[in-house]
């Protein structure tokens, strides 16, 4: 399979303020740009216009097997992000070689370098910034560094590609014509560029390097998902490897959650026919080729240009589901139009500050038919991720060059959360239904307390998760918390997992018990347990299953996977994590899905 567009060089990325991706706008922004404020909330400072579209419904006859790709071909998508911005700057001018009426002259950008107004250029058009620098969520300043100057390279990675299409600029920024640059003088288009240190520079070349490589290689070399973190390191930029892999405080529970699958271990059945082996099962009544989809990771155009789009792709051609991140690099439209018939997306939630702005965006997923809604609730403000604030302390300075370390020790990540309301509580399950009808799930759940908290409030189902490890740190691994609510709310999970695992003296004693009904009786109504954090392998994924997780998530690893292969990426991981699932299944003596037991399992203290 032809890889269409490999992952690109972003040396701007290491500008790690300029329109900063953020989750939502300042409460303070003004009312004509609320619509832009609502975009926020979905997509890197994103635009995105609350209008109706037709709903997208889950067809339920979704069945396939993903193999996984063996090698890399060739690539239409050059190694480097400035190719999409010419040496020479975008020139719009008539065949004479004289100016078009409306454009815009070089001169007359670099004049405004002081003054009141600010003017960039962007995507070979000039804009008149001004009335928008109190609005920016990332602050006026970043903008202000860079006036006069072409920061394309610094918006596309951290932009949807729609942005600043007519009907989604926000209304004060003022879009002024087109850059001209002929009859520029020599240092005059030198100085419209951004600068490019010599770090940037090396960088540059080590990711175009590692790029070549891989290619040469093919996919083939990546045999499991922690390969897809290990090639992927050396091809993204400093700042993107680091907001990929930074965990809060000392990272002790993001590697924690990966340890704690380790005191699992198997009792596998044998002599069982297991030729016919399936790893297909239903989330939220959706069909998905294995119980796995992919967690809300943000900011995936950092590692490659076409970003969460080839997560929506990727997931569309192998059968699983994907959950938006609030904070995605694209647009809900970008990954709307890139969404096949039938596909379901589930969508990442976080509540804005201002609730009529929260309320347009239920509207807008209403409107594009996702089909459940996935309420943050471990994130009411920024975890401290060292890693992203060392970068940010390093980089930030005008033209993205190397100067005095900021007084501001916000990152890219703590940024992302200027607009999200701390006071987010249970009652607000309730609001969220009384504007859209989609099954809520809360995320972030971490004790068996408000486990019990979502169940009452009316919550269809919670995802066990400690956001990556990237909020609180040396809190307890996702998969404790399972076992936490198996002890102590076993009336959560489906009757057949309620059992014991491994042998018991309950178990010796009364034999059927692993499958009589529970005492309590059956569930009053469905309610659905996730996973997510430190999943790598399939026998994680079947060691949850066991123990009563309907699903699990992933996030890192796909956006690992995109970022070396863009869609194929994605599809060779599901691919990976099929044959794992479907070779553990075997091994322990399950066909499908329904066949696990807690009995097969056995957790050590």
């Amino acid at each position: 399979m032809r890889i269409s567009r490999l992952p690109i060089s972003l040396r701007a990325a290491t500008r790690s303020h300029l329109l900063r991706t953020v989750s939502t706008a300042r409460t303070a922004a003004s009312n004509r740009s609320k619509q832009y404020t609502v975009a926020a909330l979905v997509g890197v400072g994103a635009y995105i216009a609350v209008s109706a579209a037709v709903p997208v419904r889950a067809d339920s006859s979704v069945q396939k097997r993903i193999e996984p790709q063996s090698k890399v071909v060739g690539s239409d998508v050059p190694n480097n992000v400035h190719s999409n911005v010419p040496d020479v700057v975008h020139s719009k001018t008539g065949s004479n070689g004289k100016p078009k009426q409306g454009t815009v002259s070089v001169k007359d950008v670099l004049a405004h370098k002081d003054g009141d107004e600010v003017w960039v250029v962007i995507k070979g058009d000039v804009y008149n910034m001004t009335e928008f620098l109190d609005d920016h969520p990332g602050g006026r300043e970043i903008i202000e560094n860079n006036r006069s100057k072409d920061v394309t390279p610094i918006f596309n990675p951290r932009h949807p590609s729609d942005q600043l299409d007519d009907e989604n600029i926000p209304p004060n920024v003022h879009r002024l014509g087109p850059l001209d640059v002929d009859g520029a003088s020599d240092e005059e288009k030198e100085a419209i560029r951004l600068k490019v240190s010599k770090e940037e520079e090396e960088e540059e070349t080590r990711i175009k390097r590692e790029r070549k490589e891989m290619e040469e290689r093919g996919l083939g070399v990546i045999v499991n998902m922690k390969d897809f973190e290990k090639f992927a390191e050396p091809m993204l930029s400093r700042v993107a490897w680091a907001y990929y892999a930074s965990a809060g405080d000392d990272e002790i529970v993001k590697v924690a959650n990966g340890e704690a699958y380790k005191k699992v271990q198997f009792r596998p059945r044998i002599l069982r026919k297991v030729a016919e082996a399936d790893a297909s099962t239903t989330i939220l009544g959706k069909n998905s080729t294995i119980p796995v989809f992919i967690s809300p990771a943000a900011m995936a155009k950092l590692g490659h240009p076409d970003g969460e789009v080839n997560l929506t792709k990727g997931a569309a051609n192998t059968g699983i589901i994907q959950i938006i991140s609030s904070n995605a690099s694209c647009s809900l439209d970008e990954m709307q139009a890139a969404r096949s018939p039938g596909q379901p997306l589930f969508f990442q939630l976080y509540i804005n500050r201002n609730r009529s702005i929260a309320t347009d965006l239920l509207k807008k997923i209403n409107s594009l038919g996702m089909d459940a809604i996935f309420l943050t609730g471990d994130a009411p403000v920024g975890g401290k991720r060292e890693r992203d604030l060392r970068l940010k302390g390093e980089f930030e300075g005008p033209a993205g060059g190397v100067s005095e370390k900021s007084d501001d020790t916000k990152g890219v990540s703590q940024a992302m959360f200027a607009g999200v309301d701390p006071n987010v509580n249970w009652e607000d399950i309730k609001w969220i239904k009384s504007v859209s009808d989609k099954p809520v799930i809360v995320k972030g759940v971490q004790c068996v307390e408000d486990a019990l908290l979502a169940y009452e409030k009316g919550a269809q189902g919670i995802l066990i998760s400690n956001h990556g490890g990237r909020q609180l740190d040396a809190t307890r691994p996702s998969l404790d918390v399972l076992l936490e609510i198996r002890k102590h709310a076993p009336h959560l999970l489906r009757p057949e997992y309620r059992g014991p695992t491994g042998i018991s003296q309950a178990l010796l004693d009364d034999p059927a018990r692993l499958t009589a009904p529970d005492p309590k009786g059956k569930q009053s109504r469905p309610f659905e347990i996730y996973v997510d954090g430190g999943i790598s392998r399939g026998t994680d994924v079947v060691k949850a299953l066991c123990l009563g997780a309907n699903a699990v998530g992933v996030g890192r690893g796909f956006l690992y996977a995109q970022s070396v292969a863009g869609v194929e990426g994605v599809e060779h991981a599901v691919g990976i994590l099929q044959q794992e699932i479907l070779l553990t299944m075997r091994l322990l003596g399950a066909n499908k899905i329904a066949d696990l037991r807690p009995s097969m399992v056995e957790v050590k203290e």
